[in-house]
């Protein structure tokens, strides 16, 4: 059902936005307000409840992919334009709407950072009818959508910058010679030859980030098959399940793992999501999100996957940040680096261990 905002998350953002304020008073705009992955739609309530918003409430309540429940993409809030004060200007993520024949002759969209806060992503969409409105939507709303997506990641990145686990990030660099910044949570770490563990080893919700790397021999590397294969003989290698010949592997029965290729700072990547479970025993599993990407200096392929276990619980936001970040590895080639790196594997444990900041 389509929610709109109640009274408790105003005076929740009110209470934030005065706080922000007063803690950033040289700042010309506030902080941001609102959760993660939390989207404000204003559309006056006519459209709203009219076939066009009901067009934009599926799209960002679409399912999140690669989760084994569904989730939506965001948690929508709707406000009528008239509602639209400074009270909610603040929010994180702004979908704005405005169809009107008088004042538009043409549906357009603009895209806009900083809008009204800090860190915000604003985007709006104005239209002269409604079928004009519905046509831009349905034309344009994945990259709509993923406009968002990749804001929601970029703050996460920026923020993990600032409370980093140093002694991993020296481990990472010293083993691979790549640049990752794993955030303070993940504390547990263990390294075998070309292989790199760490987890926030949590009984709550559990965040894992492996790494690994071979050589780069052939072009079809790059493939659907050959990744999925290549994950399920890493892991089976690498992380052993409790029950003797038990270990990690992909979950195809439910859902096959999702490939999309991208770009990251220029170049070309390969992301998975699927789902993850122990095989041979044990009833462990969740979803993971993997970022595969050819390191040049040294001719070999490096991933960087995330896993969540946490059972009964949303997996949405978990993931996301280990997505995150995945995003922010830096290869010799985004380092600028000139020659081969030297790469060392080496201490063999079979457990994380722990590794504080």
């Amino acid at each position: 059902m389509r929610t709109h905002i109640f009274a408790s998350a105003a005076c929740l953002l009110l209470w934030s936005f005065f706080a922000s304020s007063c803690k950033n008073s040289g700042n010309v705009k506030p902080s941001a307000t609102g959760a993660r992955f939390e989207l404000l739609v204003v559309m006056d309530d006519e459209l709203w409840q009219a076939p066009a918003g009901q067009t934009v409430f599926e799209l960002f309540d679409q399912d999140t992919p690669g989760l084994p429940q569904p989730e939506p993409l965001f948690k929508i809030n709707h406000v009528k334009q008239s509602d639209f004060g400074d009270l909610l200007k603040p929010s994180r993520n702004i979908f704005y709407a405005d169809v009107s024949p008088e004042k538009y002759t043409q549906a357009k969209i603009a895209y806009a950072k900083d809008y009204y806060s800090y860190p915000q992503c604003f985007v709006r969409v104005t239209a002269p009818s409604d079928s004009a409105f519905m046509q831009a939507i349905t034309t344009h709303g994945k990259e709509i959508a993923e406009y968002f997506v990749v804001s929601e990641r970029e703050r996460t990145m920026t923020f993990n910058k600032k409370d980093l686990n140093k002694n991993a990030v020296r481990e990472v660099q010293e083993q691979f010679g790549i640049q990752v910044d794993i955030p303070v949570d993940l504390k547990q770490s263990a390294q075998k030859d070309n292989f790199y563990w760490i987890t926030n080893n949590s009984g709550y919700i559990r965040q894992d980030l492996v790494i690994y790397t071979y050589p780069y021999t052939d072009p079809n590397t790059f493939t659907y098959e050959y990744l999925t294969a290549k994950r399920d003989s890493v892991m089976r290698q690498n992380i052993p399940g409790e029950v003797e010949g038990s270990y990690m592997g992909t979950e195809w029965k439910y859902a096959r793992p999702i490939m999309r290729e991208i770009t990251v700072n220029g170049e070309y990547a390969a992301e998975i999501r699927g789902l993850w479970k122990i095989l041979n025993g044990g009833s462990m599993g969740g979803p993971y999100y993997s970022l595969t990407r050819l390191d040049e200096v040294n001719q070999r392929v490096v991933t960087i996957e995330g896993f969540v276990f946490a059972p009964a619980t949303n997996k949405r936001n978990a993931i996301r940040s280990l997505e995150a970040v995945a995003h922010s590895m830096k290869l010799p080639q985004d380092m600028n680096v000139i020659g081969e790196i030297n790469v060392t594997g080496n201490k063999k444990t079979q457990q994380p261990s722990n590794n504080n900041q």
